[in-house]
């Protein structure tokens, strides 16, 4: 993606969350952390021509996460959350079709070792329009992608970087049930440009509890669909499954 691109892509996402500056509702200063599994399973294909991800030999597998947050009352100045999500597998298979990766052909009836690896940092500005028992945060993410797509045989190799930060737009509602420590919400990020496509959202329940240091659970389901068509790899990858996570408010 050229930077000129980018830059453009950025300032278009941005304007909707500009007015939200003088709504911004914190009045404590909060950090808010989190650490966890993620049970996804894999869908999709890639290649050109392609082959699916269950004929690679793709399963389900567990991918971690964590997260840190800081929400801040000044009111110009948008809240920050950096998440880092890892997401790798690798495989052996043997194939019955033949595929593609930038310039490198697989047969059929070859033994294919494949690996990916699409884990990425999250960047997120967000405002917080509501602060009560309903919490509504709007804002942008900046995910960057620093991974790759490798395929080999006894005989042939092929790797392509997934090395891309792509601009998305950020939205979190969630709901708090009063004086109970529970709360359910979604959360999502979304972008579409030219023929990258990134839709990633979850639904959670949370629960805190009572104590001088508010830790807690959650509990939820992830989405996440990547298209990704240039030059060098062709990728349609779905992963979705249920995750678990222990949180912290400080």
């Amino acid at each position: 993606m050229k930077k000129h691109t980018l830059a453009s892509m950025v300032t278009l996402l941005s304007a909707p969350f500009l007015f939200a500056s003088s709504a911004q509702a914190d009045t404590i200063l909060g950090v808010y952390a989190g650490a966890g599994t993620w049970n996804a399973d894999y869908d999709g294909q890639a290649g050109d021509p392609s082959i699916t991800l269950k004929e690679l030999g793709l399963k389900k597998q567990s991918n971690t996460f964590y997260y840190i947050a800081l929400e801040h009352p000044v009111p110009v100045l948008p809240n920050i959350r950096l998440t880092q999500t890892n997401i790798s597998s690798k495989q052996t298979a043997t194939v019955t079709k033949t595929f593609t990766i930038n310039d490198t052909t697989f047969s059929g009836s070859e033994v294919v070792t494949s690996d990916f690896d699409l884990s990425h940092l999250d960047a997120t500005f967000y405002y917080e329009i509501l602060d009560n028992w309903i919490n509504l945060d709007l804002g942008i993410t900046a995910r960057k992608f620093s991974g790759y797509v490798h395929a080999s045989t006894p005989t042939k190799t092929e790797k392509v970087n997934v090395d891309k930060t792509l601009p998305m737009l950020y939205l979190k509602v969630q709901f708090d049930l009063p004086f109970s420590g529970l709360s359910a919400g979604v959360e999502g990020n979304y972008v579409s440009y030219n023929k990258d496509k990134l839709t990633d959202y979850s639904a959670k329940v949370s629960y805190l509890f009572d104590s001088a240091l508010d830790v807690g659970v959650e509990v939820g389901y992830r989405a996440l669909k990547l298209t990704i068509d240039d030059k060098d790899i062709t990728a349609d990858v779905n992963l979705k499954g249920p995750y678990a996570a222990l949180i912290a408010h400080f």
